[in-house]
């Protein structure tokens, strides 16, 4: 049933449970595992520098996050690759799903900047309509 999952992830302890859940699927089907952090880059930037210091800063942020998702796979026996890609979080998801083939994809129902989804709204709110796979999301308690 699901062939290719996508993990969006941030190192917080929803995306962690989402983790948690994809590996227990990808085990039951035999599937691989992208983790992707999106790292969102200003949307007026002054200079190129500017972007790719905070793409920079990103990877950074990200590399422990990701190592860790990393080492939770290795020891479930799950094939997992990781990237860390610019962009809005939802459109680049939307559009990783689309042009990669994801089957599934699996999100903690709020990340590192809940505070933001007052302001912009809830990635996991947006990746249900945008989204051209099954989104699975998984919530963690109050």
């Amino acid at each position: 049933m699901f062939n290719k999952i996508l993990v969006g992830y941030d190192g917080s302890p929803n995306a962690r449970k989402a983790l948690l859940a994809a590996l227990e699927l990808a085990k039951k089907y035999g599937a691989p595992i992208t983790a992707v952090s999106v790292a969102h880059v200003p949307d007026f930037a002054d200079t190129r520098d500017e972007v790719n210091g905070v793409l920079e800063d990103a990877k950074n942020f990200f590399a422990q996050a990701l190592a860790e998702a990393q080492n939770l796979a290795t020891r479930e026996g799950v094939t997992l690759t990781t990237k860390v890609v610019p962009g809005h979080p939802a459109d680049t998801l939307a559009r990783l799903v689309e042009e990669e083939g994801y089957d599934l994809l699996v999100l903690g129902a709020r990340g590192l900047s809940g505070i933001k989804r007052y302001l912009l709204g809830s990635v996991s709110e947006a990746m249900v309509r945008l989204a051209n796979c099954p989104v699975l999301i998984i919530k963690g308690k109050k």
